[in-house]
C-alpha cells in the first residue's frame, strides 16, 4: 500500500489551467499510484483526461452549487438545458424556488419568505427585486412555457458518445 506522497492545490480543477498544472506536477504525479481528487465531478474528469493515473473521487457530486458560507451550499444549476436566467434577472428559479415555478410566485408566500420553507427567501421575490432594480419588471408578465426537461439528459449522452468516439 503506497503512502501519501504529496498534495497539488489547483484552484479551480474545471477549467483550462488543470491541464498546465498537472503538467507542471509531472514528475511528482509520475511516482503516485492514483490521484485522490477532491472535487466535483467535472474536476474529476478534467484530471483524468490530462493524465493516465487511477482518478478517486473524493467527494460525491449531488448539483452544482455555491458556498453561501462556510459548511452551506445552494444549488446554482441543475443544467436543465432549457434556462431562462435572462428573464429572471440571473436568478434561477427551477433550483431557487422548491416547486421549480418559472412564471412566478406560487402566491403562499410571506413577507417574501417561502411558503415550503419560512427561512428561505422567496425565489420570485428576489427575482422581482432584481428585475426592478433593473428597469424590466415587464419580463414577470410573460408567460414561460413548461419547462422541457427531456433536454437534459440527450446533448450529454450525445457530446459524450461524439467525443469518445472521436478519441478512438
Amino acid at each position: 500500500m503506497s503512502s501519501l506522497r504529496g498534495s497539488l492545490h489547483i484552484p479551480t480543477a474545471c477549467d483550462s489551467l488543470t491541464k498546465e498544472a498537472l503538467a507542471e506536477e509531472a514528475e511528482a504525479i509520475s511516482k503516485a499510484d492514483a490521484l485522490l481528487i477532491m472535487t466535483c465531478a467535472f474536476g474529476v474528469q478534467m484530471v483524468a483526461r490530462h493524465g493516465n493515473k487511477i482518478v478517486i473521487p473524493a467527494l460525491d457530486t449531488l448539483f452544482i452549487g455555491m458556498e453561501d458560507s462556510p459548511d452551506s451550499f445552494s444549488e446554482a444549476c441543475i443544467q436543465c438545458g432549457d434556462c431562462i436566467l435572462t428573464w429572471t434577472g440571473g436568478i434561477c428559479p427551477v433550483t431557487t424556488c422548491p416547486k421549480g415555478l418559472v412564471n412566478g410566485p406560487c402566491g403562499g408566500s410571506k413577507e417574501e419568505k417561502c411558503e415550503v420553507d419560512s427561512k428561505k427567501d422567496c425565489a420570485w421575490a428576489l427575482i422581482y427585486q432584481k428585475l426592478k432594480g433593473e428597469g424590466r419588471l415587464d419580463e414577470m408578465l410573460k408567460y414561460r412555457g413548461p419547462k422541457n426537461f427531456l433536454v437534459m439528459t440527450k446533448p450529454r449522452k450525445y457530446m459524450y458518445q461524439e467525443k469518445t468516439e472521436a478519441a478512438l
